[in-house]
């Protein structure tokens, strides 16, 4: 007996009644084959050196005090972050706040200015800043805007018809927050939470200028003070355990999402509530978030850059960003390329592929950059062709942000109304032709959106472009590390402004205020 290209065979999943594209379940596992190599890498080390060895690394005082660092560092910077992005984000759409698109634009731009640079100038205006409550400053300000999106795209989505219902009810303003609001931009807000809590567990520039002992720190130094690297492979392993810790955690809290609209028609606004005089305190509050976070970055930039005007090599200013932009640009299309595969399964065939294929994603988005960074160098020395070579660089960036593509792709495609599938089927097309004849192409400006912003963060990596970049090849990130690293705060300012103005170019593309009604965006930033 025949069977027919639109057949089901035995190795094909079942999604709601359809089956998964053979050639859609193998490009899927190959991703997470490829982002799965620096994880194993990890694992390799760590058995190297047997259990006994592994469990002194563990259960000594330095490996305790580190986790104990990190942990709290993670919960605290969530917590600002969320205080300060959901009462930004109500502020901004559900009140007569004066200019409220001029403090989104603000409050996204803050995304542009890498959080080692904001460190930098921060240190360079107060040399005596540093220590854990300096990281949790600096990391609230550098994540609170991916909170403020999130809460934004949920505020935006919310019909105001169910709010006034329930205040016809006779629900007080705190009752309607809490039994219609909340459910419905908790998910939102809980993912964009667990995305700044990972970022805390992976960051590397902030932590280390500011002489904080967390797992990324202790992990790059371990590895650079000894050529024994099992020791630091097991502590980088407690960093996966708590990341997958994390995102259980959170898979759990968010719950289901609720419905956002009830009926027919277009999403209608909810009315902004009339602060008064208070408007304008409203409106100072934003503006110190602003200052903190986006104006003694640029202010220091400038006037440092001014000063050694005379002294800067535009040679190699032009050859650092040709080099950012290059590498970027090739890591983020790599990084969409990788993601679609996978942002297709998410959104259309629920099912234990699905579910374990987003759990590893997120599970390699917390691995420190110095970590696939380490295993890659493992990878290119037993290749040549690939040590220190772009094409290896760009395939870092591409695994550390295969989340946030795999996010913009999932959300767009999800977007993409079902019913347009069932017809392309019924005029003969199979789920591959309809996948890329139909869906892609409908989702194609989410998935721009998500170029976008995984371009913006491949051009503030460090970690992975210290150690994977070809000889000569420094990018305005190195730049920047080499000069801070010796204290030359003056000389790091023309490549640190020239990066902020690079990376501010993607970030307003993705919050421009002629966008402002559409939340595909801001929601696809926190994915």
């Amino acid at each position: 007996m025949s069977i027919t290209k639109n057949a089901v065979t035995p190795s094909q999943k079942m999604a709601g009644g359809i089956a998964v594209p053979r050639m859609l379940q193998i490009s899927a596992l190959f991703v997470l084959f490829l982002a799965s190599i620096p994880l194993g890498y990890l694992l390799l080390r760590a058995i190297a050196s047997g259990f006994a060895a592994a469990s002194a690394v563990l259960l000594r005082e330095k490996t305790v005090s580190t986790l104990i660092t990190t942990v709290g560092l993670a919960i605290l910077v969530a917590l600002f972050s969320a205080m300060i992005g959901i009462s930004s984000a109500w502020l901004i759409q559900r009140t007569n706040l004066p200019s409220p698109g001029l403090f989104l634009v603000l409050g996204t731009l803050a995304l542009a200015v890498p959080s080692y640079v904001s460190t930098y100038a921060w240190i360079a205006l107060i040399p005596s800043f540093a220590g854990f409550a300096a990281a949790v400053f600096i990391l609230s300000l550098t994540t609170a805007p991916y909170v403020l999106l999130a809460a934004l795209a949920s505020l935006r989505r919310i019909d105001a018809t169910q709010e006034e219902s329930a205040r016809a009810s006779g629900l007080t303003a705190s009752q309607v927050a809490r039994r219609v609001i909340w459910p419905q931009s908790r998910p939102a807000i809980f993912a964009s939470l667990l995305l700044v809590m990972l970022y805390v567990l992976s960051d590397f520039g902030a932590v280390s200028l500011l002489r904080v002992d967390t797992f990324t720190r202790v992990v790059h130094t371990m590895y650079k003070a000894t050529f024994d690297r099992s020791a630091a492979a097991v502590v980088a392993l407690i960093l996966v355990l708590l990341a997958a810790i994390l995102i259980y955690v959170e898979y759990k809290a968010r719950g289901s999402a609720v419905a956002a609209k009830s009926g027919l028609g277009s999403i209608r606004s909810a009315t902004r509530i009339d602060l008064g005089f208070k408007k304008y305190l409203a409106a100072s509050y934003l503006l110190i978030i602003a200052i903190a976070s986006l104006g003694v970055p640029i202010y220091v930039l400038i006037t440092r850059f001014v000063s050694v005007a005379a002294e800067i090599n535009v040679s190699n200013l032009v050859s650092a960003t040709i080099a950012t932009v290059s590498a970027a640009l090739s890591g983020a299309l790599l990084a969409m390329l990788f993601a679609i595969p996978l942002g297709i399964l998410a959104a259309r065939y629920s099912g234990r592929l699905s579910r374990y294929a987003e759990f590893g994603i997120l599970l390699t988005h917390a691995l420190p950059g110095v970590v696939i960074g380490l295993a890659l160098v493992a990878l290119g020395s037993r290749l040549g062709f690939l040590y220190q070579s772009l094409p290896l660089l760009a395939f870092s960036y591409a695994v550390l942000f295969l989340a946030k593509a795999v996010g913009s792709i999932r959300t767009s495609i999800a977007r993409v109304p079902r019913v347009y599938d069932d017809i392309s089927r019924s005029l003969g097309n199979n789920n591959w032709q309809t996948i890329r004849k139909i869906t892609i192409p409908i989702a194609a400006p989410g998935v721009i959106t998500g170029f976008l912003l995984v371009l913006l963060t491949a051009m503030k990596e460090l970690p992975a472009t210290l150690m994977l970049r070809p000889t000569g090849f420094d990018t305005l990130a190195i730049e920047i590390w080499t000069q801070t690293s010796i204290s030359q705060y003056g000389q790091a300012a023309p490549y640190a402004l020239i990066l902020v103005l690079v990376a501010a170019t993607p970030t307003y593309l993705l919050s421009r205020p002629d966008r402002a009604q559409s939340s595909e965006s801001r929601e696809n930033m926190t994915l």
